[in-house]
């Protein structure tokens, strides 16, 4: 089974590559295809404005079979966004599936930060069920950790409806509209959905309605991304944080790994992880105005790391995060604090990342013999 992800032009690279990483982290017979350079975007013609009057109606999905909105919505309310039918969005999916003369079997979803004129999460064609789009703004609303997670959960949950159901009726009708912790909760009201990301979960009864339809081997697959997925934004949204403390791994390819919590990457750049090694290395720290004394530790880190680049670029690098009077060093320093913390919330995160006060040493708090370093 093959699902191609196409983004809007306004949706951040960042944001998805993070998603196409969660899919991506659990191995399986679901192919997740991507192009971070096939971006789309709306016409004029296409994007209207739309006022949204409270939050009562920010928060509730209008029925897709209406002709026009019944209702306004907004986030600091009123709220006026841009806003695309469905037509529009399937369109989108259309023209990219005929552009790559793509087969109908497999999925062209997008993923797009402009608001839809039903307010839906996610939706799949009706007369094409394998397009879909899913709306990546307005997490934050109801989720305290990376939109990521619950627009990666949302792939998998267009993937199993379309095996699940035929047909946008069947869809309405048939899913659970008192709330249960299913990945086919109706969520009228939308922080509904807060419940089935914290389950992951495909009741019985749905996971029959697919059988057949899809191999046991996607299907067991599509589980396992959405407990996974479960997994990690427990930990991003500081749930698990009386949790015992992970090894951190490092591997023969240089990815830094916490197997315990569930085999979360803690994703830095090769400048960030050289930094981060290096402090490894010296468990009572490091001055930041000593920094320069470990110029060329970090040019064998570095060289090591980075495939990327040639000698004299990568020593212009590291000159400039050792030299005292730049704040690179510092910078990195408040990112790796950002990505752990965003991995694993911030009370586990403070075990491990860089920390010191101004002045003072800087160093990983995390006891030496939790790291594991693996040189094959």
């Amino acid at each position: 089974m093959k699902v191609h992800l196409l983004k809007s032009v306004e949706v951040s690279t960042d944001l998805f590559t993070k998603v196409v990483d969660f899919l991506k982290s659990i191995p399986g017979p679901i192919e997740f295809i991507y192009d971070l350079h096939a971006t789309t975007y709306f016409e004029d013609e296409e994007v209207y404005m739309y006022q949204i009057r409270d939050e009562a109606h920010f928060e509730k999905k209008m029925a897709p079979m209406e002709s026009k909105l019944t209702e306004d919505i907004l986030r600091s309310f009123p709220l006026e966004r841009e806003t695309v039918t469905w037509d529009a969005l399937f369109k989108k999916c259309k023209q990219y599936r005929k552009n790559n003369n793509l087969p109908d079997n497999e999925f062209v979803l997008l993923l797009t930060d402009i608001a839809n004129k039903q307010n839906w999460f996610a939706a799949l064609d009706e007369s094409m069920p394998y397009n879909g789009f899913i709306h990546t703004d307005d997490w934050d609303y109801y989720i305290k950790c990376s939109a990521a997670f619950p627009i990666a959960y949302e792939v998998i949950a267009l993937v199993l409806q379309k095996h699940m159901f035929n047909g946008l009726y069947e869809l309405r009708t048939r899913v659970h509209e008192n709330p249960i912790g299913c990945v086919n909760d109706l969520c009228i009201h939308k922080r509904e959905i807060i419940l089935k990301l914290r389950t992951g979960d495909v009741c019985e009864d749905c996971i029959e309605k697919a059988a057949g339809k899809m191999s046991v081997h996607e299907l067991h697959h599509a589980l396992h991304i959405m407990s996974s997925l479960r997994e990690k934004m427990l930990f991003a949204q500081n749930m698990k944080k009386f949790s015992p403390l992970s090894t951190l791994k490092i591997d023969s390819r240089y990815k830094i790994v916490l197997p315990e919590f569930n085999n979360i990457e803690i994703k830095l750049r090769p400048l960030e992880k050289a930094l981060y090694f290096l402090f490894m290395r010296y468990p009572d720290g490091i001055y930041h105005s000593s920094l320069s004394e470990h110029r060329n530790e970090l040019y064998e880190i570095y060289g090591a790391i980075s495939t990327m680049g040639d000698l004299t670029e990568m020593r212009y690098r590291i000159d400039d995060m050792v030299n005292a009077l730049s704040d690179s060093a510092s910078q990195k320093i408040s990112r790796i604090k950002r990505v752990f913390e965003d991995a694993i919330g911030p009370d586990l995160a403070k075990h491990y990342y860089i920390k010191g006060e101004s002045g003072q040493k800087k160093k990983i708090d995390l006891d030496p013999t939790y790291f594991k370093i693996i040189n094959n």
